[in-house]
This record gives C-alpha cells, sequence and structure tokens, in this order.
C-alpha cells in the first residue's frame, strides 16, 4: 500500500515537473509557429535596386513611402487608397520580373513630422495586399498629376494592343488644376521643329527637326518638359512651349481621382473608371 501511494507520488511528481512543461512548450511552439507562419504569409518582402545597390523591404512599406512621396498630404483618403493599389501593382508585376526600381520615397518619420502617418497608414490597412489586374494579371499601372483634358489611349502610345484597359477617359476637371497651363522658352536650335503628329488626347506623338525624328515623350524629357501634350510659338522673343497638363497622360490622372474621391466616389470606383475591365485582387489568393 506504502509502496503504490509512493509510486502515485513520484508519477505526479514527474507529471508536474516534466511532462506537463514539456507539454505547455510544444503548445507555445506550436502557436508561435503557426503566429510566424501567418506573419510570414502576410508578409511580402521585396529586392529594391537603386543604382547599384539593393535593398530588401517589406512591400506595404514600400507602398506606403512611395504614396507619400507622390501625394500631398491633404489628398482626399479614398485618392490615396487608389495611388497605394497602383504602387503595389506595379511593384508586383517588377517583382515578377526581377527586382524592383527604385523610387522616390517618404520615410516612416518623414510621414509624421509632415502629418502623413495616419492617414496614410489607415488607408495602406484598407488596401493591404491588393493589386489592379487584367485577365489575370497584374496591369502597367500608370498614373500622373494632371491630364490635358482626357487621358491617353494605350494602342495609340504603345502602337500595341497589350493594353487594352489603358483607353482615354475624359478629366475635363483638370484644366482647372494649378500649373495646368504653362510656357516653357526654349532654345533658339528647335526654331525649325516641325510637330508631325499628335495622338486623340492632343499628345505629341513624333515630332522633326532636320532629318531627325524624336517622339513626344523624347522630347519632353530631353528638355524638361511638365508634358508631352504642347505647342510651339514662335516671336520676335524667341521660342516658347506651351504645354497642357502635367506627366504623360496615361492611366489614372491623381487630379481628376482627388476630385472624384471628394464628391464621395470609392477608390474602387476610381480604379474603375480610369482602367477599363480590370479586377482588384489580393496577393495572398495568387
Amino acid at each position: 500500500m506504502k509502496l503504490k501511494i509512493y509510486t502515485e507520488q513520484i508519477l505526479t511528481v514527474l507529471l508536474v515537473v516534466v511532462v506537463l512543461p514539456w507539454m505547455i512548450t510544444m503548445l507555445l511552439h506550436s502557436r508561435m509557429s503557426q503566429i510566424y507562419e501567418k506573419i510570414q504569409s502576410e508578409t511580402r518582402f521585396i529586392s529594391v535596386k537603386s543604382g547599384s545597390e539593393t535593398e530588401e523591404i517589406s512591400l506595404e512599406e514600400y507602398v506606403l513611402e512611395v504614396t507619400a512621396a507622390e501625394l500631398p498630404a491633404d489628398t482626399e483618403e479614398e485618392a490615396v487608397k487608389a495611388q497605394m493599389v497602383l504602387v503595389r501593382t506595379n511593384a508586383y508585376r517588377q517583382l515578377l520580373n526581377g527586382k524592383v526600381r527604385e523610387k522616390e520615397r517618404m520615410s516612416l518619420t518623414e510621414m509624421e513630422l509632415t502629418g502623413y502617418g495616419e492617414k496614410f497608414r489607415k488607408a495602406q490597412k484598407a488596401t493591404r495586399g491588393q493589386i489592379l489586374t487584367y485577365d489575370g494579371e497584374p496591369i502597367l499601372a500608370s498614373y500622373h498629376k494632371i491630364s490635358a483634358g482626357q487621358t491617353r489611349n494605350g494602342s495609340e502610345v504603345f502602337h500595341s494592343d497589350q493594353y487594352p484597359y489603358l483607353s482615354s477617359k475624359a478629366c475635363p476637371g483638370d484644366k482647372d488644376a494649378p500649373d495646368y497651363r504653362q510656357s516653357i522658352q526654349i532654345d533658339d536650335s528647335w526654331r525649325d521643329m516641325e510637330i508631325e503628329e499628335k495622338d486623340s488626347a492632343g499628345y505629341v506623338l513624333r515630332l522633326k527637326l532636320g532629318d531627325a525624328e524624336m517622339s513626344g515623350e523624347e522630347f519632353r524629357i530631353k528638355l524638361g518638359l511638365p508634358s508631352a501634350a504642347f505647342r510651339v510659338e514662335k516671336n520676335g522673343g524667341g521660342i516658347f512651349v506651351i504645354t497642357s497638363g502635367i506627366g504623360h497622360g496615361l492611366g489614372m490622372s491623381q487630379y481628376t481621382a482627388q476630385q472624384l474621391a471628394k464628391n464621395g466616389t470609392g477608390y474602387q470606383e476610381i480604379l474603375a473608371y480610369f482602367f477599363d475591365k480590370t479586377r482588384l485582387e489580393h496577393i495572398s489568393d495568387r
């Protein structure tokens, strides 16, 4: 009888001192593994190429910092959400083809100091993992500051049918935007320049100087012009390029997106307006 009691006491001690802690440890380990796997599945890291160096960064942090660098702090939240989806889509599209190219970013500290923090983090959380797709593939998620009054048709710009979702959209309010119209004096060496072709949105496709030809975008970049939607005026004082809008004119006009958001339009509707027959998908579902 005494032996039986002694044996039970020994087993109880073993259970309390050895077995029970081991079981708790295993349960905790299993739980922590599940949490870790969940974090891993929800957090995608990307390699951002900047010059000759490469930086590892969370995709969501990248989206937050790029968006904050491209939009004013007073941007409507729904317009911020639309922008974040496009930034994430482009980053994911590049990721599928290699490293993500560096874009201007605002650090998290700068974001707080300039008042971006709360609204931009809220928008990031609301759109986390969302990208825009066409036929199941991430789109070329183009955007620009101000259109020339309507956005451009991708088939005219690229001479290709690969971007059917980039169709021309009316943005009449863009003509009221600050800096919509700008006049820039250019070097006299361009005096004999001739505009040979424009697209349906008013952007120069081809121009000619002597025997040399170049695209409107090449000319815009070469001279640092705000837009390739321009006309040329020549007078005794020099040669002036009169531009309309800011940026390449493809995809979403950030100015119109802001006006739509002010009028109560949600980010899903904003994206649907600018990008035909596209779908919002989540990266984790791919």
